[in-house]
């Protein structure tokens, strides 16, 4: 039967799913087209219809994640009454992240797509695309913040706080991945809350710091 276009996009979604299930459990070089049709319960004929490679599947988990990740952090601003809980919910957020059951899956999978990047031209466009997505929200909650005077100075660099942020957020997940029990996630967290809120300053010899309230 002809399905209708949403029943079309859901399909493909579900298919996308267990491709990231798949890719997670064994890394997406050892995953095989018939283990995702098994997983989503689908003939390779079927699979095709969808999909013309297995490329093009890691392309569509790669960017359904980060679609995902953006639509949550999204939801966490237009909720929060002001700048000052949003930046509250976002270093939440952090927090939950770390406590992901999956989450060490999550990171093995991205280091894979990483180091693929590498070598593959196509696979870097694809993962720069996927995090452009993410700090491109930070930036928003940046300016955010300068506008409602988080910051004690207007001249805060989005760009540049929501690429600090961005590299925070993974070095945490690459930290407790590759160092795990000796790697203190919670306490990295609330430093870097107290870094924000500019109640830990340092003098650091050459680098003039801005200033901040706290």
């Amino acid at each position: 039967a002809k399905l209708k276009p949403e029943e079309l996009a859901a399909r493909r979604q579900e298919i996308i799913e267990a491709a990231r299930n798949c890719f997670l459990r064994s890394g997406f070089h050892q995953t095989t087209t018939d283990e995702i049709c098994r997983e989503a319960s689908i003939t390779p004929g079927g699979l095709y219809h969808y999909f013309g490679s297995k490329e093009e599947i890691i392309t569509a988990v790669i960017e359904s994640s980060a679609h995902a990740a953006v639509s949550r952090m999204r939801t966490l601003i237009e909720d929060s009454g002001d700048a000052h809980s949003a930046f509250r919910e976002v270093a939440a957020f952090f927090s939950e992240t770390m406590q992901d059951p999956d989450i060490d899956n999550v990171t093995r999978l991205e280091v894979e797509i990483w180091a693929e990047a590498l070598i593959d031209d196509n696979m870097a466009e694809y993962s720069r695309r996927a995090w452009a997505l993410r700090q491109q929200w930070l930036e928003a909650l940046v300016r955010r913040g300068t506008q409602e005077g988080v910051y004690g100075t207007d001249k805060v660099d989005p760009a540049g706080m929501a690429s600090l942020l961005l590299a925070t957020y993974v070095g945490l997940r690459l930290g407790r991945l590759l160092w795990k029990d000796t790697f203190d996630v919670n306490g990295a967290i609330s430093s870097l809350a107290l870094l924000h809120a500019g109640r830990l300053r340092a003098e650091i010899p050459g680098v003039q710091l801005p200033v901040t309230t706290s």
